[in-house]
């Protein structure tokens, strides 16, 4: 969202778009003289969103990120000129490829090391090489960007954005328009079906694995058929629709088989999806219906929108960057195609119902406060400016609750006076695009799972594009290149399956022996150990990077905050114990 400000006292007038909470442009704007120049400054983040040293390690830039001891940084170590800091100050952990043990880097400990060391001058020259080591990065992106695509990446403020003006200048086949909804009703409705990938934990813990990812799977997907612009609203009150006839979204009645061993639906809950059996109705995107349909689900549609169905709408944009990541020798170009392909699609699920972002003075706030959903915790950037996230549309349970009458609201509301303007910003919004590829996703890697069961193979864990089983799979499924065929990432001697997104998987490759993932966990601080007491019901203590903005001061403070990660928080089936060990799940039962 925009935020403007004038402020008297002050010769600059700040701009600046932000989204959830981040400012990704800001502009300053400086009357000199007769003459006002402008600044624009733009987070590299929104197009490049991985961290400084992998990008540098990515496109292989001369000059990379360096180290710095910033537990060593305080308000007494400012002019600070001696021995260099304790290996402790600096982040220089590794874990052992081995053992999975924490040690300290040692080695690279002694090439910072220095008879002297200089604060001001050992800070000087870490900035300086964040700033030219992105600027690398930057400068290959950009020309990459220009050369293969006659696009400037400054005209964009993301990699989603980036990969849309592409698509759109250069693949867009106006025969096959994608269905922009702009109308709020069938938003919602759509949306109810649009759940995103899927994670599970199936089996805690197993040896002689084989993890397998799917060659981008959201744009091997995307080829499927896909929605188009004519549609119509369909109920079946006295009859039951034919499922095979229809193609777009609809809210059904199902019943899952209690012999499932997946579940082949979600639903939403508060804590994150869930595959039960048992019945329950909800919104679907029809070809997931069919799949649920021929594994044994019983499904009556009661309404829903049916589209017309067209194809190729990503087919050429799909195959041409595939082509491009998949032969070039060149990492920018391999990268950044990779990063074009997958994504696109998440552009079309952007939220419809926007939030605001701006700096508000008190009495604004009181009002906001009276009309609207605040959805962010306040922020105060002096005594009477205050940062804040708000919903651009009038609640009218708010007003309700404060006995205001909503129809003079909305008929002095600014906001609502310029909402030709807001819509026209989000005519890029397709929920049914994004909700049908990650059906399909959902569908594709179901398959593959039942593939598996069928065989006679276990499964022990699941990401959305990825797999853990016992079983080696056949040929025809496996390819390292070919678009939708599976890789083998990893031959596995044993893993641990916590929850989703938390495993460690000792493997038997040389060059990377110990694997662990653990959301929201700074990288490379758990042991094969903490997995193996998370495993045994026990509590493992750790810690993650916490930063501490403070506004008003203008100042950010990084600091270790200590956690508990809880072995029981996985919900999302129920477990099975054997003489009190956790030994495999099942779906939860919906009645």
């Amino acid at each position: 969202m925009i935020y403007n400000k004038k402020n008297s006292n002050n010769p600059f007038l700040l701009n600046f778009i932000c989204r959830d909470d981040a400012i990704l442009k800001l502009t300053i704007k400086q009357k000199i003289g007769d003459k006002l120049h402008y600044i624009n400054i733009l987070d590299s983040y929104g197009i490049l969103p991985d961290n400084l040293k992998d990008l540098c390690d990515k496109y292989e830039v001369d000059i990379h990120k360096g180290h710095f001891p910033h537990k060593f940084s305080n308000e007494k170590t400012l002019f600070y000129i001696g021995e260099t800091p304790s290996i402790h100050y600096y982040n220089l952990f590794i874990v052992d490829p081995i053992t999975g043990n924490l040690i300290e880097n040692l080695d690279l400990y002694k090439e910072l090391k220095k008879d002297i060391w200089n604060f001001k001058e050992e800070s000087l020259l870490y900035l300086s090489k964040d700033l030219y080591s992105l600027y690398q990065v930057l400068a290959k992106v950009n020309k990459s960007l220009f050369l293969d695509f006659s696009i400037d990446m400054t005209k964009c403020l993301t990699i989603s954005k980036l990969a849309s003006e592409i698509f759109l200048k250069d693949y867009y086949d106006s025969y096959n328009p994608i269905p922009l909804v702009n109308d709020k009703k069938i938003y919602s409705d759509i949306k109810l079906g649009y759940y995103g990938g899927m994670t599970e934990v199936y089996k805690p813990y197993g040896e002689d694995l084989f993890y397998y990812d799917v060659n981008s799977l959201y744009p091997h997907v995307s080829l499927n058929d896909m929605v188009s612009l004519k549609y119509s609203k369909q109920e079946y009150i006295n009859k039951e629709a034919e499922l095979d006839e229809l193609f777009g979204f609809f809210y059904c009645d199902i019943i899952a088989p209690s012999n499932n061993y997946l579940g082949l639906l979600p639903i939403k809950t508060k804590t994150g999806n869930i595959y039960p059996v048992g019945t329950w109705s909800g919104m679907y995107f029809s070809e997931e219906l069919k799949f649920a349909k021929q594994n044994g689900y019983i499904v009556k549609v009661k309404w829903g929108y049916n589209f017309e169905r067209v194809s190729n709408v990503f087919t050429s944009y799909v195959k041409n960057l595939y082509t491009m990541k998949s032969k070039t020798t060149n990492v920018t170009q391999k990268y950044l195609s990779k990063s074009l392909l997958n994504y696109l699609y998440g552009r079309y699920g952007m939220d419809f119902n926007k939030s605001i972002t701006k700096i508000v003075d008190k009495k604004t706030y009181n009002e906001l406060c009276l009309t609207r959903k605040i959805t962010s915790t306040p922020k105060y950037i002096t005594n009477d400016d205050i940062l804040l996230t708000y919903s651009c549309d009038i609640d009218e349970s708010i007003c309700n609750n404060f006995n205001i009458d909503i129809n003079k609201v909305l008929k002095d509301d600014e906001i609502n006076k310029s909402s030709s303007k807001r819509d026209k910003s989000f005519k890029g919004v397709s929920i049914p695009i994004a909700a049908a590829i990650t059906a399909y996703g959902r569908i594709h890697i179901n398959s593959i799972k039942l593939f598996i069961l069928k065989k006679g193979g276990e499964i022990y864990y699941s990401d959305t594009d990825s797999i853990v089983t016992n079983i080696e799979l056949p040929q025809n499924l496996v390819d390292p290149i070919e678009l939708g065929k599976l890789k083998l990432e990893y031959k596995v001697t044993r893993g641990y399956f916590i929850s989703s997104k938390t495993y460690c998987l000792i493997t038997k490759d040389n060059k990377k022996k110990f694997v662990a993932k653990c959301k929201g966990i700074t990288k490379n601080i758990l042991t094969e150990k903490d997995f193996i007491d998370m495993y045994n019901s026990k509590v493992v203590d750790t810690y993650v990077t916490h930063y501490v903005t403070d506004y008003t001061e203008g100042s950010v403070v990084i600091e270790d905050k200590e956690i508990s990660l809880t072995p029981d928080n996985y919900t999302k089936r129920t477990k099975i114990y054997s003489d009190n060990k956790w030994i495999d799940t099942k779906p939860l039962l919906i009645k």
